[in-house]
């Protein structure tokens, strides 16, 4: 397979000898054929270009929108505890809530994110609605919709709801005014399924001006323009009053490319205007051809060269990051589109490696706590039993149950709870230093550790028993501890068990003896 270098310098070393034999008429012809090619290259490129920046506007307005999508997914416990428990309904909308707004300000253009609730299953006004506010640029909380008040036919009014729950999955509704918050917007969608039940859906608004603005920001040689198209090339917008359909003609030029969303991009730009360069050539080519032949031979080979190599760098860095290397280095200093396409895959780059280490923060770390989840302990257990096949490993488990949990969530309220619940993960933590804490229960805990034997393992319940005696806040932490060393057992879940075993023996001990959590003062 040619080069790209070999291929630009062929054609156009092909086209000056061509030129140089057929002087006259036929290479009158040949030169506004070529240059014809050239202008449609240059349109399709220019057209390719743009629709690419504009798709990688709305993949991270659909990024964003996932991201709060699978946490809507993977943060909630059961339907059956959102339909029941409103408590628990009102502390997972404010988780959904603050992620929403945080997600919000981090996406240009965004004017709205929701999360609204199935009704079936919860209240007619069951979410939230952030909105950003015209005059301040802050978002604001903005009271929700009523469904119990619009027909699910009501396009004008819950379309944005019922529509992508009809279609099944996530889509982009088309332009429209929004007049309770006097925006011309674009929105987003995705449905929302836990258990194949229709937990409800996930949508950010884009103000539609943004996009327009980036369109207008586009220009083909002195005159040309862009517009938007929907499928069948009707005009969705432009800068120019135009309606209906418009397509390439004898007066104009037109490329188009489709976009993420449905519409197309379209840049147009005159006939006149494209071959006013190719008139004068026709003229001056007949008396400098032989000398401009041998300057454009060396010349073609240095553009080339030029244009070859950073491409050739993009395409090493793309297919590093395609593999998941994000922290390749690569330095364009190209000030062209070639530059501008670098620009881009770096910040591409910089952007999923955020994103990445997010996720995977939200994902593997308890959230009241700061330990490990049981995520995360589910991970390493499966990593601990692929290595127990291989190898003895040696390594011990504790088990930890706090005593009197229920008892001050009842008294005190789950205020109070949670801080006995943080209250004993920093006694674990300062006890077990930098080995791997787990809450893997509401009010269980778990500790893997390595490289120990039975006697440490005792010392340390020891330690952990004495430091309950001492109160962390206004909290006295009573909890059952007990502990396992693997030893020949076959899977993590024997270790486990007779860790359990032993922790459930000290808890009956401590509950006949009426050691339990207490609040102070």
């Amino acid at each position: 397979m040619k080069s790209i270098q070999t291929k630009i310098v062929s054609l156009v070393i092909m086209g000056i000898i061509v030129s140089t034999v057929l002087i006259g008429g036929i290479g009158t012809i040949w030169v506004q054929r070529a240059m014809n090619r050239d202008s449609a290259t240059i349109m399709n490129l220019t057209c390719g270009e743009k629709a690419q920046e504009l798709n990688g506007i709305l993949g991270r307005m659909e990024q964003s929108v996932e991201i709060l999508s699978e946490y809507t997914i993977n943060n909630l416990n059961s339907v059956s505890k959102l339909m029941n428990d409103e408590e628990y309904r009102e502390e997972y909308t404010q988780d959904l809530s603050d992620l929403g707004l945080t997600i919000a300000k981090e996406t240009q253009g965004a004017v709205a994110i929701y999360v609204r609730f199935n009704p079936d299953i919860t209240t007619s006004k069951s979410g939230f609605f952030w909105v950003k506010d015209k005059k301040s640029g802050r978002f604001v909380e903005t009271e929700l919709t009523d469904f119990d008040k619009y027909d699910s036919e009501d396009i004008e009014h819950v379309g944005w709801y019922y529509t992508p729950i009809q279609s099944g999955k996530a889509l982009w509704l088309p332009p429209y005014y929004n007049e309770n918050i006097d925006v011309y917007m674009i929105s987003y969608v995705i449905p929302v399924y836990k258990d194949d039940t229709l937990i409800g859906i996930v949508g950010m608004d884009i103000d539609f001006n943004y996009i327009m603005g980036e369109v207008d920001s586009i220009q083909v040689y002195d005159t040309g323009y862009a517009f938007l198209t929907d499928e069948n090339s009707n005009i969705i917008y432009s800068k120019y009053d135009i309606e209906g359909a418009i397509v390439s003609t004898d007066e104009v030029k037109i490329s188009e490319q489709p976009l993420r969303n449905g519409m197309h991009l379209a840049v147009t730009a005159p006939i006149s205007e494209i071959n006013r360069t190719s008139n004068y050539l026709v003229v001056s080519i007949i008396v400098l051809t032989i000398l401009i032949m041998l300057i454009f031979i060396v010349i073609t080979t240095v553009i080339a060269k030029t244009i070859v190599r950073p491409l050739k760098e993009l395409t090493v860095a793309a297919n590093e990051i395609a593999n998941g290397n994000l922290d390749i280095s690569f330095d364009c200093k190209s000030k062209d589109e070639v530059g501008i396409l670098s620009d881009s895959l770096k910040e591409t780059a910089k952007q999923l490696k955020i994103k990445i280490e997010y996720i995977r923060s939200l994902a593997y770390i308890d959230k009241l706590t700061g330990v490990k989840n049981n995520t995360a302990y589910l991970h390493d257990v499966m990593v601990i039993n692929d290595t127990l096949k291989e190898k003895e490993e040696k390594f011990a488990v504790f088990v930890v149950d706090i005593n009197g949990l229920k008892q001050i969530n009842d008294t005190y309220g789950h205020g109070c709870g949670n801080d006995l619940i943080i209250a004993t993960a920093t006694l674990l933590v300062e006890l077990f230093q930098n080995e791997h804490v787990y809450r893997i229960g509401g009010d269980e805990f778990a500790v893997i550790m390595k490289d120990v034997d039975a006697q440490m393992c005792r010392e340390l319940i020891h330690a952990f028993v004495e430091k309950q005696g001492n109160t962390v806040g206004n909290i006295k932490v009573s909890a059952a501890i007990g502990s396992a060393v693997c030893d020949s057992d076959p899977d993590y879940d024997s270790v486990f068990h007779r860790a359990d075993g032993e922790m459930y023996e000290m808890k009956q001990k401590m509950k006949e003896q009426g050691d339990t959590s207490v609040v102070v003062g």
